[in-house]
């Protein structure tokens, strides 16, 4: 197999890894086990490394990488930071009324289709995502926003949204929501937009336990994460980029220093 396929598959793998219960909240992850297991030099397993800590599913300390703790309050943090960057720039969509509008409501279609725990819906998903955040003039929204919310984010999200009682129906519930202000105008965006917001809250605190990282069932996972999908800019990139850390920390405890990944 190339180095290529296998830096891919390692990822896949790690990532699912993470986000089950394999490898715990905090736990190193060694470069030269890596590489021995897979046989993949130490460089680009880092390469590997460095992804998932850009994407934010690792912490990165110099050369030492450990496994992030995403619990609820990081959870709300992210959802804060997007719900601002959601109302801004689909303010200026439903104002413009251009090529990118109706682009949005054509995913937003396509979603209503989709079955919500196929991994396609989450791909349509990130793919309105970006259409929402280049809106305008101004590109560099969601060069912003990706720094501000890393990529495990929406992988998470979905996650909690699918894994939760009667799945389809909800998130369906959410997609159509969606697709009513995008046909509405700006004639009460705000309030419709605040109800989603408020709902996606709700669906998060209450799959939460105890304070504990989102975790979920390997079984559950099983053919769900098996793409590494574009982030909001629409870029993948090459599993040899370095660690790229967000701009702030997704903390919501006041006077706390630890971030995400760092």
């Amino acid at each position: 197999m190339p180095p290529q396929e296998l830096q891919l598959a390692l990822y896949l793998d790690l990532r699912r890894g993470i986000l089950s219960n394999k490898y715990a909240p905090g736990e190193r992850l060694v470069t030269k086990a890596l590489s021995d297991a897979t046989s993949l030099t130490n460089s680009a397993t880092m390469g590997v490394l460095n992804a998932l800590a850009t994407d934010g599913y690792l912490k990165k300390h110099q050369r030492s990488y450990s496994v992030a703790a995403w619990s609820l309050e990081n959870v709300l943090e992210c959802t804060d930071r997007l719900e601002v960057f959601v109302e801004t720039c689909a303010a200026r969509v439903l104002i413009e009324k251009g090529p990118r509008l109706d682009s949005m409501q054509r995913i937003s279609a396509e979603l209503m289709a989709t079955d919500p725990l196929d991994e396609t819906f989450f791909l349509l998903a990130m793919d309105w995502f970006r259409e929402l955040f280049g809106a305008g003039d101004r590109p560099t929204v969601a060069s912003v926003a990706h720094r501000l919310i890393p990529q495990v984010y929406h992988r998470i999200v979905w996650l909690i949204l699918t894994t939760a009682p009667n799945p389809r129906k909800s998130v369906r519930k959410l997609v159509a929501a969606n697709l009513e202000w995008l046909e509405g105008g700006l004639r009460g965006f705000r309030k419709r937009q605040v109800g989603i917001f408020d709902e996606l809250r709700e669906a998060y605190s209450s799959s939460a336990s105890a304070g504990l990282p989102f975790r979920f069932d390997e079984d559950e996972l099983a053919g769900r994460l098996e793409i590494r999908e574009p982030d909001i800019r629409g870029r993948l990139l090459a599993l040899s980029h370095p660690f790229y850390p967000p701009f702030l920390p997704a903390d919501r405890n006041v006077g706390s220093i630890t971030p995400i990944a760092v």
